[in-house]
């Protein structure tokens, strides 16, 4: 009875891998050998994990990966892309987003910027920081013609996270309003936290389709200084290169 009405004040207290803990030891004869501190460390040790494993799954549902099963132990360093593999593995420890910088990826379509995006954001998640995944042309969609309360939200889911992905990071030319609305949310982002951009142009090519001088200015000088900037190699899109893989058997 003693045990029951223990578990039983447990899972009230919302402990209850700790009290599913408590009933597995009661059942197991060499879990008695061990002294009170032992079995007392197994039950922690047991919520510990469980609340571990937990917010990693929420953190990775949050985020709104379009390939949640990128993993950055997965990247392909084929010769022509030129990824450098210390480089790749040093990001995967996420001391650039604890120190609030950036990761700029760069290459034509289809050369694996969102999978590598999603890896690293992967990566943050499995360290527990927040990341947020978005496409810059639909963000600036709903952050220039709304702005109601459900904007101020959705700005604020944006602003918050510890990372935040934008793809497709200005693939056409800004008017007037997207650049100011780019420009807030990358001031923003320059005092909470880090970004990863994906773009098919390099930084030297972003004033021109960020338009104003001022505005241009801006963004990139909070982004530019502050960041890593990857360029991916390859005449080959990474689509044809896993199906060719995926014909051939080669993993």
């Amino acid at each position: 009875m003693a045990m029951e009405s223990t578990c039983d004040r447990l899972i009230q207290m919302r402990l209850s891998v700790m009290a599913r803990a408590y009933r597995e030891q009661e059942g197991s004869p060499r879990i008695r050998e061990m002294g009170f501190d032992e079995r007392l460390a197994l039950l922690v040790d047991a919520e510990w994990d469980a609340r571990r494993n937990n917010k990693r799954a929420r953190l990775l549902r949050a985020a709104g990966f379009p390939e949640p099963g990128a993993s950055v132990e997965d990247v392909r360093y084929d010769p022509d892309r030129k990824l450098d593999r210390a480089q790749i593995m040093g990001l995967s420890n996420c001391e650039w987003a604890r120190r609030r910088r950036h990761v700029v990826l760069c290459g034509a379509s289809g050369c694996g910027k969102t999978w590598l995006a999603c890896a690293l954001g992967v990566a943050a998640c499995n360290a527990f920081l927040s990341v947020r995944y978005a496409r810059l042309p639909g963000l600036l969609d709903e952050l220039c013609v709304r702005k109601d309360e459900e904007w101020a939200k959705l700005k604020r889911r944006y602003v918050k996270c510890d990372v935040l992905i934008l793809d497709d990071w200005l693939l056409e030319p800004l008017g007037r309003e997207q650049a100011r609305e780019v420009l807030e949310l990358v001031e923003a982002r320059h005092r909470s936290g880090s970004l990863i951009l994906c773009s098919q142009y390099a930084p030297a090519g972003w004033h021109e389709r960020l338009g104003e001088q001022a505005t241009a200015d801006a963004v990139v000088d909070r982004i530019v200084y502050r960041s890593t900037v990857i360029r991916i190699g390859g005449p080959e899109s990474m689509r044809k290169r896993m199906a060719e893989s995926d014909q051939s058997g080669d993993r």
